[in-house]
């Protein structure tokens, strides 16, 4: 039976067309310029059975909620939880935001996540998109790059069999070629990020039916 098409992970607002259940997008840019807001508009949900949970590894749970909420999530309480890789949890409800000690602990952050993931399935979300904002810490901190993309893979492959949706944000410009195209390998797509001009635009590789040159982004709603 053919997928129906409510089932699928839309993104108002945004030039591309819904993707199917269990799709992981590595959005690739300048994560000042245009990549990490992609990121987070990718991760706004509009159904209401859409859940988010947030990996935040370069800002606090207080300040990538703000940034998120700027470009148009909803943050109403057990929709969205944060994964804190940087201790500052701020005054926030415990049972949405949890702290990490470092980007360095990947068992501690997967230990985190899969607690945030079943929670927000618990709470009657039934789609849920997952952000790693951004993977550059995890990839600088740690000892062994092989221990990220084990990390990567378990994530990518979660979300692939809950029919969940993954949007993870990497600075090319920060990571040798080698490392960028290991990471890619986990993921259905690239989503490549710029702003020219200030003007935000995207271009898609590795999916169907996706723009595949650069496009226009559309204002915030």
């Amino acid at each position: 039976m053919a997928q129906r098409r409510d089932d699928r992970y839309a993104f108002d607002g945004l030039p591309l067309n819904p993707v199917e259940p269990g799709t992981n997008l590595l959005v690739t840019g300048p994560v000042l310029n245009g990549a990490r807001e992609l990121g987070l508009r990718l991760l706004c949900s509009a159904e209401a059975d859409g859940g988010t949970v947030l990996i935040s590894t370069d800002s606090s749970a207080t300040a990538i909620l703000e940034d998120f909420e700027g470009c148009g999530g909803v943050l109403a309480r057990e929709r969205v939880r944060v994964v804190d890789c940087a201790q500052e949890g701020g005054d926030l409800p415990e049972d949405s935001v949890s702290t990490v000690s470092t980007p360095a602990d990947l068992t501690g952050i997967g230990i985190e996540y899969s607690g945030h993931y079943e929670s927000t399935y618990a709470s009657g979300y039934t789609r849920v998109r997952t952000g790693i904002i951004t993977l550059t810490p995890l990839l600088i901190y740690s000892d062994d790059v092989r221990t990220v993309y084990r990390f990567i893979n378990t994530v990518t492959g979660r979300i692939g069999s809950a029919g969940g949706l993954g949007v993870c944000v990497l600075d090319p410009n920060a990571h040798e070629e080698q490392v960028v195209e290991s990471v890619a390998q986990f993921f259905d797509g690239r989503v490549d990020a710029r702003a020219d001009a200030g003007n935000l635009e995207l271009r898609v590789t590795g999916l169907r039916d996706q723009p595949t040159e650069w496009t226009p982004v559309g204002a915030r709603t």
